[in-house]
């Protein structure tokens, strides 16, 4: 048979024997795909660090507010007053970040004498345990404890690689003499001031289980304090620990400072309240959040359902402070509004300021008109509140109203307290029927009918009774 030649014998690129021989023009080939793939590469490499870069650096989603009247009319010729609801609105997710804000936390820890009862200082140093845990190394803590003195255990720096020495120290703290809370409220200030940097979250956290005895006493006064170095950027959260505290001052000193008080009647609740502060302020959203009224010629500023506010020029500020990611705030402030002629009123304008915590800056969002029309007719005017509004300032003022009968209860004034909570009774059942308000008029009720029960107000369970009330009544008006 005629050998045929292998066609294959001269092509490039196949296996002769045991040697492989690959041409020059696939080498070529593959040589330029590996360069296409290299560039490849390097193009999503810059490309994700473009968007990690811009992740980090991206701004946070606007805040969003809502501005409502009671009543879209007004009654003339009338008293000229009238209410309006103002809601803040935090994203519930907030922009793409590569990390939550850095955190600047200052622990103000009461170490007096009483913290020994019931193990307080031992949940408190569990709390504190773990809050060193949850914190990055990149965050910055402080902390500070004070009886009739005030020390300084842990100067403001990072966490870094030192949590065993912070443990150490949260170890060693132990019970001492009286309540110099001023002076620890201060020296909290001083370390977060310290610890500020560009970009971090401010806070203070003071626990206490007592009265302020030594020191700067007075809750006005304290709560001024933590109102400057609110503006300064650092708010001051407040929890109360058992049911020997002022809660009064504890109160006033968080809404000065922008921050939240917490009742922990029950000292084991005091771990999971310290976790849920840090988690919250890990997803601020907003810090330094206030609402700036500025109202027309003829037309005055009454007062604000609840909360603290203060006078800058011609703006009525109501301060907020910090808010996290899905969280909401809702406001009444009631105006005086002057007119003898019908037709539409410009009453003034709404808007809300804030510091991005993404970027440091401050916010301040477009500003939105209040309007009222101003009639002679009843029907026109019955038909102009708002039900929702209605409803919602009704359990406000109720809450407020709770509030101040269990202060007149706290004195033994209890037939004045009763006769404050009728009047709360009766504001609910003016106001449109909604779950709501039946519920709260409910507690009004039952709160009311409890009074003689409770016997002597200095027991006690009458005293962890009356802290439950009123921190119900707190939370309502916050309005969360």
């Amino acid at each position: 048979m005629r050998n045929r030649p292998d066609g294959n014998k001269n092509r490039p690129g196949r296996v002769h024997g045991a040697g492989t021989q690959i041409s020059s023009r696939p080498k070529r080939r593959i040589l330029m795909n590996t360069e296409r793939i290299g560039k490849t590469i390097g193009t999503l490499a810059a490309a994700l660090a473009t968007l990690a870069l811009g992740a980090a650096c991206a701004p946070a989603a606007h805040l969003t507010f809502d501005v409502r009247p009671e009543n879209r009319t007004m009654l003339i010729p009338g008293p000229g007053d009238g209410t309006i609801q103002i809601q803040v609105v935090a994203p519930d997710v907030p922009a793409i970040r590569t990390d939550r804000p850095r955190l600047n936390l200052a622990l103000v820890i009461d170490r007096s004498g009483s913290m020994a009862e019931a193990r307080k200082l031992d949940f408190v140093k569990t709390a504190a345990h773990q809050l060193v845990d949850m914190m990055g190394p990149d965050d910055i803590l402080s902390i500070v404890a004070y009886d009739q003195r005030v020390q300084v255990p842990w100067p403001s720096r990072p966490v870094g690689r030192n949590r065993e020495d912070l443990h150490r120290i949260v170890a060693g703290l132990y019970p001492g003499g009286s309540t110099f809370l001023s002076g620890g409220l201060e020296e909290g200030f001083r370390q977060a001031k310290a610890g500020r940097r560009r970009g971090t979250l401010n806070r203070v956290l003071l626990l206490s289980d007592g009265l302020a005895n030594v020191g700067v006493t007075h809750p006005g006064d304290l709560r001024e304090r933590a109102a400057d170095m609110a503006e300064r950027g650092i708010s001051v959260s407040t929890f109360g620990v058992g049911n020997r505290f002022d809660e009064e001052l504890m109160t006033m000193v968080a809404g000065g400072g922008g921050g939240t008080y917490r009742y922990l009647g029950d000292p084991e609740r005091i771990v999971a309240a310290l976790a849920s502060e840090f988690h919250t302020a890990s997803r601020t959203a907003a810090s330094e959040v206030e609402i700036i009224i500025r109202l027309k010629r003829d037309c005055r500023f009454g007062s604000v359902l609840g909360r603290d506010w203060r006078r800058d020029g011609d703006a009525y500020v109501i301060r907020l402070g910090d808010l996290s990611a899905g969280e909401r705030r809702t406001v009444f402030a009631n105006l005086n509004v002057a007119g003898d002629r019908p037709g539409l009123r410009e009453v003034g304008e709404v808007a809300i300021r804030y510091r991005d915590p993404a970027t440091s800056k401050v916010v301040t969002a477009s500003a939105q008109a209040v309007s009222l029309e101003l009639v002679r007719d009843e029907r026109r005017f019955r038909e102009g509140f708002d039900r929702s509004v209605q409803e919602k300032k009704a359990v406000a003022e109720s809450s407020v109203l709770v509030q101040e009968a269990a202060r007149l209860a706290d004195r033994g004034k209890k037939a004045e307290a009763k006769e404050m909570l009728g009047k709360a009774a009766a504001g609910l059942a003016a106001a449109p029927a909604s779950p709501a308000v039946r519920a709260e008029m409910d507690h009004a009720n039952r709160y009311k009918n409890s009074l003689d029960e409770m016997g002597d107000m200095n027991s006690e369970p009458a005293k962890a009774a009356q802290k439950a009330i009123k921190y119900r009544a707190y939370e309502t008006l916050q309005q969360r």
